[in-house]
This record gives structure tokens, C-alpha cells and sequence, in this order.
């Protein structure tokens, strides 16, 4: 089997999983410092790229929202997720969570948009739930989309 990781990026991704841990356990409030920004849902690049599904609760209305990020380029799938990440923090969101990872393949000539895989980082991703935050946005209502816990 060819893995696409390596013992740095589990030692990278697991840092990063435990900065978000801590983050969502600190008492003091911070709101204050941050510019409260509601982030679009569904960022995903063209061609077949990682994703991760990623969790966070927006402070101005306390509610949970999900967001499904692919990056063109990234070698493992915390290059995805630490952009879009450090984009929530600077948004003032809260108890960010990073859910698990997979690929996208999106083909916007074809509409069509097929999740599936895993991470070695973070674990699978629900797809469901992908797919569903994606079938949300107006940008891909006449796409066809697909999921499954097949391939990598």
C-alpha cells in the first residue's frame, strides 16, 4: 500500500488537533478581538483534492456549522485544514473541530461532485454530512453528488 503520509504529518495533524482541544476548553473570552464574520460553508477546489469536515460555533448566534474545505495541492489533508482554520479563529469562531478527511473530486464542466476516502490525520469524515453541507450551497444545486467510504 502507498501511503500518502508519514509519522511528521500524524505528529503535525495531532498538534493541531490538540491546539483546537485546548482552544475550546479556555474560559476566557476573547470575542472581543475578533471581527465576528459569517464564513461560507463549502470551499472546494476544481479536480480531485483532499478535504476535511470541519466543525465550529459561530459566537454572534452560538450555532453549530459545518464546513467542507479542499485545497488544490495539498500534500496531506492539515494543509487544508490549518488555512481554513486560522480563517474561523480570525472570524471569532468557537470549539472548532476538525471531523475527519476524505477526497473530493469536483468537475464543474460535468457538475458533478463524488466524496469518498479517508485520513490518515484525521480519520473519514462522515460523507453524509458533507454531502449534505454541499447540497446547502446555492453553488452546487444542480450538481450531482455522491459519497462513499470507498477508495482513498
Amino acid at each position: 500500500m502507498n501511503f500518502t503520509t508519514n509519522e511528521q504529518d500524524q505528529r503535525e495533524a495531532e498538534k493541531l488537533q490538540a491546539r483546537l482541544r485546548k482552544s475550546a476548553s479556555d474560559s476566557d473570552d476573547d470575542e472581543g478581538n475578533n471581527i465576528h464574520q459569517r464564513i461560507p460553508n463549502v470551499e472546494i477546489a476544481e479536480g480531485a483534492h483532499k478535504y476535511v469536515l470541519i466543525s465550529a460555533i459561530f459566537p454572534r448566534s452560538n450555532e453549530r456549522q459545518y464546513f467542507v474545505v479542499s485545497k488544490r495541492n495539498a500534500a496531506y489533508h492539515r494543509n487544508a485544514a490549518e488555512p481554513f482554520v486560522e480563517k474561523l479563529e480570525r472570524s471569532g469562531y468557537k470549539s472548532i473541530s476538525i471531523l475527519g478527511g476524505g477526497r473530493i473530486d469536483l468537475n464543474t464542466q460535468r457538475q458533478k461532485l463524488k466524496i469518498y476516502g479517508y485520513s490518515y490525520g484525521f480519520g473519514l469524515a462522515d460523507h453524509a454530512i458533507s454531502k449534505s453541507v454541499v447540497e446547502k450551497d446555492p453553488k452546487f444545486k444542480d450538481y450531482e453528488i455522491t459519497w462513499s467510504n470507498e477508495g482513498y
